[in-house]
């Protein structure tokens, strides 16, 4: 985290010693401006091959080519379990009904 000192002089009646500089913390503008560069792949990521538009986006975010699209060809590393089953828990929230008191 950078920050930017400011320096100024005090006024030597106001204060007991002259020679002091007060010290203003400035915070710097939260603004930083980097360049986020998109990778357009046309290229098959396990065997170099040019696919152009015919190539297939997997979920681990790499295109392959009609020989490497299935995650069993190319190492897929994506958990397709793990996706599953929280999409299983997200559409099927846990319901438990308050306990009846018996008579």
């Amino acid at each position: 985290m950078n920050k930017v000192f400011t320096f100024s002089k005090v006024d030597s009646s106001s204060s007991s010693s002259s020679s002091s500089a007060a010290v203003q913390e400035v915070a710097k503008p939260a603004v930083l401006e980097e360049v986020i560069k998109v990778k357009v792949t046309n290229r098959c990521f396990d065997c170099n091959t040019k696919v152009g538009v015919m190539g297939f986006k997997c979920r681990c975010g790499e295109t392959f080519c009609g020989s490497h699209r299935y995650p069993e060809e190319h190492k897929c590393e994506f958990d397709f379990k793990k996706t599953g089953r929280d999409l299983i828990s997200k559409a099927n929230p846990v319901v438990k009904a308050d306990k009846v008191d018996k008579i």
